[in-house]
């Protein structure tokens, strides 16, 4: 049976939600982005202190060596040498540079004599007090002049063949321990290449500099474990809620279907038992048929009129028991609002010679296309017209608006009007009763005030198309309205077919 309110879908969806697979999912996830990102600034960090270190500590030696003497030191070519007073200056000032920097462990200048990388200048590292600065070394004693030195870096080696400055790239470790290294060349006032300045920064040191960036990467790496585990929690909690909402939507969906079905078949009884009751309507009328055919002339004229009433109103039952049972022929399909409002002007000046004074109207909102059964609502739209023109003299007005629309369906309201002026006096009265009867659901109550109104099944056919006829007496002006509910597609019928 076709029903123009079903909007409940014919299959219910489930969806599969499982909170805590996707707390914990999304909870790692957002740690594995947090731990990926806390590490790539970690290491860029590490990467740019040790950029500034090396620069650092290439500049400490550049500006170092640009106040030694190259003469002094070009004359430092014997172990005697390291006696005389300007060896014991140049000593002195190397440690004095020491103290006021923080960029280097050892200064030191070495020459390379026959292939041979030798100290010239080597002292040891001591405080501000004089006293050795590293008490763990294992040859406290200073390098004389021309001692070798054992096991040179590869940068020392390419400082010295090149006479340019060269730095580490990465740490090196020897005797003394793990050091970046930069050598500096140094000059002569002849501009000849005496040697070069050596500066050692111990790697302990440049641990120290990079502590409080690893401590706060480590900071930030428990607290993104803790930002992913109270977003994990809200995840889950969130899901479970969701899950819960989608129970209940379920279940009540379900009882949705159900109470269709039940309202689907109370229809079908329903219509069955008008059916025999129409029946049994008609029964009479033909048995009192044949009793004023056999004796009319013992009869009165009331109660033919009476018979004719009871056979109509039997007629009218068995349509709407029908309908009721899905038996009716709705002839359903595709139509637009404007094409039924031209072939309804069109209808009304055929039947009536002052068709004319009925002008129709339809919003722009409304689709293009409905869909539904278009002979059943073309006929009401007719008969109420019909009546209209029949009870007023004036314009009469008929106008179709949007009320809602939906995914698949639209509601139409259809409104008819007309001013009550234009009606003669016994008109008016008629109408108010038939105010009242609307207003009291008993339309059709009285069989002579349907006859009277000239529409006979228009109940039944607004009944039909699930909707409630709303007739008002306002303002001078008497309406006839209703809203009816059209899909926009054929499909969902197809879908209730199959």
């Amino acid at each position: 049976m076709y029903s123009i309110n079903k909007k409940m879908p014919e299959k219910i969806r489930k969806y599969y939600i499982y909170p805590a697979t996707e707390g914990v999912f999304l909870a790692f996830l957002a740690l594995l982005l947090t731990a990926v990102t806390s590490y790539f600034i970690y290491h860029h960090a590490l990467f740019a202190i040790k950029e500034e270190i090396r620069d650092g500590l290439l500049r400490t030696a550049s500006g170092i060596a640009a106040c030694l003497n190259g003469d002094q030191i070009a004359s430092f070519d014997s172990p005697e040498k390291k006696d005389l007073p300007e060896y014991l200056q140049t000593v002195n000032m190397l440690q004095k540079a020491r103290i006021a920097t923080k960029h280097c462990t050892y200064l030191y200048i070495n020459r390379l004599v026959n292939g041979s990388v030798v100290f010239i200048v080597d002292p040891t590292p001591v405080d501000e007090e004089g006293k050795p600065l590293f008490t763990d070394e294992k040859n406290l004693e200073p390098s004389i002049p021309m001692a070798p030195y054992e096991n040179p870096s590869s940068e020392l080696l390419e400082a010295l063949a090149s006479a340019t400055p060269v730095v580490s790239a990465e740490p090196y470790s020897d005797s003394w321990g793990t050091f970046y290294s930069a050598y500096v060349p140094i000059f002569d006032s002849q501009k000849r290449f005496v040697g070069t300045l050596g500066a050692d920064l111990r790697i302990n040191d440049m641990l120290a500099r990079c502590k409080p960036i690893e401590d706060a990467t480590k900071r930030a790496f428990f607290v993104s474990c803790a930002l992913s585990l109270l977003f994990g929690t809200l995840i889950w909690f969130t899901r479970r809620f969701s899950l819960q909402l989608n129970e209940s939507r379920f279940i009540l969906l379900e009882s949705f279907l159900l109470a269709r079905e039940f309202a689907d078949q109370s229809s079908i009884r329903i219509g069955k038992q008008l059916n025999k009751t129409s029946v049994l309507l008609k029964n009479i009328s033909e048995r009192l048929e044949k009793v004023t055919t056999l004796k009319s002339q013992e009869f009165p004229e009331k109660l033919k009129q009476e018979i004719s009433c009871l056979a109509s109103l039997a007629d009218k039952i068995q349509v709407v028991s029908e309908l009721k049972c899905g038996k009716g022929n709705l002839e359903l399909g595709t139509f637009a609002i404007s094409e039924v409002m031209i072939r309804l002007a069109g209808k009304m000046k055929q039947v009536s010679a002052d068709g004319f004074r009925l002008k129709t109207s339809f919003s722009d909102k409304i689709p293009r296309e409905l869909y539904g059964p278009v002979f059943t609502y073309e006929e009401l739209l007719e008969q109420m017209g019909v009546f209209f023109l029949k009870m007023f003299g004036g314009e009469v007005r008929c106008a179709c608006e949007l009320i809602q629309e939906g995914t698949r369906e639209a509601i139409i309201r259809q409104s008819m009007f007309a001013d009550i002026s234009t009606a003669d006096n016994s008109g008016s009265d008629l109408l108010k009763v038939l105010c009242d009867r609307g207003k009291r659901n008993d339309f059709f109550y009285e069989v002579e005030l349907a006859e009277a109104v000239a529409v006979p099944i228009v109940r039944e056919l607004i009944y039909l198309l699930n909707s409630d006829i709303n007739i008002s007496l306002e303002s001078n002006h008497f309406s006839i309205s209703f809203d009816t509910m059209f899909q926009k597609s054929p499909e969902a019928e197809d879908t209730e077919d199959e």
